[in-house]
């Protein structure tokens, strides 16, 4: 009976020692403390929580807009099993969630280097890693988030703080051309490819955009000519027919 009962003390999470202590003493404990596996900072308590059931299971550096308030819990309170008592961040483990326009997306990828710039304090900068990239666009933002994963235990960074980015970019070997010779109708781009006697419209496809340069994936040859200023070829009126 001994055994069985240590058994399941064990398996609802009470400490080793903790049952130990009792056994050496002979005598049963009217009031059990029950210690967290975890610390950090209670960030809400109760039937509050929002943030998921197992926030330390993740860093946590998502949207911080519980304002801290008295907890509810008072001595002698009842609780139900399975209830989520408190919810506990550690601050230590955190990332930081940079924002890359879509035209940067090509750019940018896992495993990068990244120096991070505190806007509250700038000369605390530091550098980090490119942990992962969301592969989707958030709604209403124009942008894809990359999560910078790092230990705040030394840059001590408040959660929730602006911060601004450096991203050192790969080399990248490809075919460019000025942003100014490609025209986007939506759907398509084209450049004005030169032919015998003029310019013809013809499609062609994108990738990175670079100052004042635009990645040719497809669609011309480096032998190919082209208008350097493919505005100046159109005017709002026009209809432009594709030559794929």
């Amino acid at each position: 009976m001994i055994d069985a009962s240590r058994q399941k003390l064990l398996l609802l999470g009470m400490p080793a020692s903790q049952i130990q202590k009792v056994i050496q003493r002979g005598k049963p404990d009217l009031t059990v403390p029950v210690f967290s596996n975890y610390s950090g900072h209670i960030q809400q308590a109760g039937s509050a929580g929002s943030m998921g059931s197992s926030p330390q299971s993740a860093p946590a550096m998502a949207s911080n807009n519980a304002v801290t308030a008295e907890l509810p819990l008072k001595e002698g309170m009842y609780l139900q099993k399975g209830q989520n008592i408190f919810s506990v961040y550690n601050p230590n483990r955190t990332w930081a969630l940079i924002n890359i326009f879509s035209e940067d997306i090509a750019l940018v990828s896992k495993g990068q280097s990244v120096m991070i710039i505190p806007e509250a304090n700038p000369e605390n900068r530091f550098k980090g890693i490119i942990g992962f990239i969301e592969p989707f666009f958030r709604q209403g933002s124009k942008t894809v988030t990359a999560r910078v994963y790092f230990d705040n235990s030394t840059a001590k960074i408040p959660v929730g703080s602006q911060v601004k980015a450096e991203i050192m970019s790969h080399n990248r070997m490809a075919d460019w051309l000025p942003k100014s010779a490609v025209v986007s109708l939506g759907i398509d781009k084209i450049a004005f490819k030169k032919v015998e006697g003029g310019f013809i419209a013809h499609k062609v496809v994108t990738g990175a955009v670079v100052g004042d340069k635009i990645q040719i994936v497809s669609g011309l040859l480096p032998e190919d000519g082209v208008a350097e200023n493919a505005q100046y070829l159109m005017d709002s009126e026009s209809f432009i027919k594709i030559n794929r």
